[in-house]
């Protein structure tokens, strides 16, 4: 008799840990850190932190750098922006999104010219942008987050200042984090 309680309670208290278990490691997260890895090869260098403020909404921040010189021409932008992403199937940090962005950026341009001249010339303005987005959480824990996105950004910048920079271009994504 002994033995059998012995067993069933060790059974049971298993039974337990291993369920206790499994509700830490699928407790929703509700926010992400995450930069993007393969756009340093460009010079590019992104990250941002978004937050869950609902079951289909959050909300982040984000910054990015991206510096182009081909040797005449040096260009840079530096850019600020917040974020708000809508998940249509209800999970927040995981699947399907769709957002916008309204933020500031600065581009600077300095042309060393050909024939040796030299010109620098920077501009600034708010922006907005749109994107689609489709984002993982990954792991035993859920911790792991794989984003892949794309969209469009445009400046409103005076782009007599600025000379050949772009003040209206594509986006793209490949970010990778940690949810908590």
């Amino acid at each position: 008799m002994r033995l059998t309680s012995a067993v069933i309670m060790i059974a049971l208290t298993t039974l337990a840990a291993t369920s206790l278990g499994a509700q830490v490691a699928t407790a929703p997260k509700r926010t992400v850190i995450s930069f993007q890895p393969l756009n340093v090869i460009f010079s590019i260098y992104s990250a941002e932190i978004e937050h869950a403020v609902g079951s289909s909404v959050t909300i982040g921040v984000g910054g990015s750098y991206w510096s182009h010189d081909d040797g005449v021409v040096d260009t840079r932008y530096t850019s600020g922006d917040l974020k708000v992403r809508f998940y249509p199937e209800g999970h927040p940090l995981q699947g399907f999104s769709f957002g916008g962005q309204a933020g500031y950026t600065s581009v600077s341009d300095n042309n060393t010219g050909i024939f040796g001249g030299s010109s620098k010339s920077t501009t600034n303005g708010p922006t907005i942008g749109v994107a689609l987005d489709y984002s993982w959480l990954l792991g035993p824990s859920r911790a792991t987050y794989v984003g892949l996105g794309v969209g469009a950004k445009k400046i409103f910048a005076n782009s007599d200042e600025i000379g050949d920079a772009t003040l209206a271009y594509p986006t793209a994504r490949i970010s990778v984090g940690y949810a908590f």
